[in-house]
């Protein structure tokens, strides 16, 4: 009987056993079946390079990325609890004290004839509560707060500077990709039409109807578009890494960076405008000041740092006035000092009220008054400067896209110029009327052509992202 329970609780322990494995099993696949797609898509976002980029999404890349604004978040949390510390100081404050004192010997005390005791005893023992509440401090503790709410809309403004010149750099890191990529096109173009003229001489040499020296000048024009070709990759490549470093991306992706966006400048519906597309920026230059006046966070930060030097005159000033604290003690202490020739605990408590004046000093307080009020002035002359470089560098970036507009508009004339040169030049070399030089100069005049225009497009673009910048936009 007894032998058929053992057989009975071991059949029924192991049949536990697999379906506690079974249900592992089933548990794990369902998980790592749950974890599945979300890894793929946390993958596929850490490497947005695959899917294409756009500059929209590479400016909040850069944003949430870049450790110059982690930074920044990080000094706004400084800030904060700079403010509570100095609110802090307005509030009552309690401190507890404890000590134990023994002395060699207390005083003995006779009363009269045969009766004597001694005052205290050898072993002294305190523990104390105490609370501070500041009633007048010279404008000291108001200004603290004052200069610490100054200082946190300082850092605040501090923040959105260094936001926006992180987009001003992941906007240039893009467009630098982006023209990068148009000149290794070009070059790569150039070469094929430079191996395409090269088989062209090739076959004409066999017939006998060419030059060997067109020949070779033909083969080193070949190999020079061909280091071009190889320089411009190379420096694709460098300003890639660039690009990923600049928004935060780990540079193990910069292999497979895919651009959404292109270089243009699109106006009235053209992606190369009309000359009449100076007009509104000439027009738009008092505005442009007008807005930079006031969106400015370097503007604001120096208006903000002259009310804040205003306080710290205050704090300087606070020094030479008089002080009044309030302060309340509850203790326990032995012996008690409300017994006489006897030992015990006992508890005991008090109100103070202490106040203090400055009376001679050796003119420290005016001499530190005088720093302050010279840290003002320099800091107005601050603000001043910075009103000045404002209106030149508006004045410069809105220059700087003017220049660029007319230049879009004389390069991309220049290109069809240079094609239709290139086209006929081959007709007439294939016609004996020209000869393999002026094919080649036709040829380097279109490349030459292609990477202005390509490099005016790019100057637009970072004219336009640095007025955005100066303009506090």
């Amino acid at each position: 009987m007894i032998k058929n329970k053992i057989v009975h609780i071991a059949t029924l322990m192991v049949t536990l056993r697999l379906v506690l494995t079974v249900i592992t099993f089933a548990a794990m696949a369902m998980f790592l079946n749950a974890d599945g797609p979300a890894f793929a898509e946390s993958t596929a976002g850490e490497q947005p390079g695959m899917e294409g980029l756009s500059l929209e999404r590479s400016i909040e890349t850069a944003l949430a990325n870049n450790r110059q604004v982690l930074m920044a978040r990080e000094g706004m949390n400084y800030a904060d609890e700079r403010l509570n510390e100095a609110n802090a100081r307005k509030y009552p404050s309690l401190a507890s004290t404890a000590s134990y004192t023994r002395f060699d010997e207390v005083a003995t005390v006779s009363i009269g004839p045969g009766v004597s005791g001694t005052i205290g005893d050898v072993n002294n023992s305190k523990g104390e509560l105490s609370i501070k509440q500041p009633i007048y401090s010279g404008g000291r503790i108001s200004a603290g707060v004052e200069s610490a709410l100054l200082g946190k809309t300082i850092q605040s403004n501090q923040n959105d500077d260094i936001a926006k010149r992180v987009v001003f750099l992941a906007k240039k890191a893009y467009y630098d990709v982006l023209l990068n990529e148009a000149i290794v096109e070009v070059n790569r173009k150039s070469e094929t039409l430079t191996k395409h003229h090269l088989e062209n001489i090739q076959k004409m040499a066999a017939q006998g109807l060419s030059f060997r020296y067109e020949l070779l000048r033909v083969q080193v024009q070949l190999t020079n578009i061909r280091a071009m070709r190889i320089q411009s990759e190379t420096n694709l490549q460098n300003v890639r890494l660039l690009f990923f470093n600049t928004i935060g991306l780990p540079l193990e992706g910069a292999e497979s960076l895919k651009l959404t966006d292109k270089l243009s400048m699109p106006v009235g519906g053209k992606e190369v405008p009309e000359h009449s597309a100076r007009l509104p920026l000439l027009a738009g230059l008092p505005a442009g000041l007008e807005d930079a006046f006031h969106n400015r966070s370097d503007l604001k930060i120096a208006q903000l740092r002259i009310d804040m030097q205003r306080q710290s005159i205050v704090l300087a000033e606070s020094e030479g006035k008089p002080a009044f604290n309030l302060m309340w003690n509850f203790g326990y202490e032995y012996p008690s000092r409300k017994e006489f020739l006897t030992q015990g605990w006992g508890d005991y408590w008090n109100i103070v009220a202490v106040a203090s004046v400055p009376v001679f000093e050796w003119g420290r307080i005016k001499a530190r008054i005088r720093q302050e009020e010279s840290l003002l002035k320099q800091a107005e002359i601050a603000e001043m400067d910075i009103r000045e470089r404002i209106k030149l560098e508006v004045r410069q970036s809105v220059s700087s896209v003017q220049d660029s507009v007319v230049l879009i508009e004389t390069q991309n004339e220049n290109i069809k110029q240079a094609e239709e040169g290139l086209r006929l030049a081959e007709i007439g070399y294939k016609n004996g009327v020209n000869t393999q030089l002026e094919v080649m100069d036709t040829q380097m005049a279109l490349d030459t052509a292609s990477k202005n225009y390509v490099q005016s497009l790019y100057q637009y673009n970072l004219a336009k992202a640095n007025l955005d910048l100066v303009t506090g936009k």
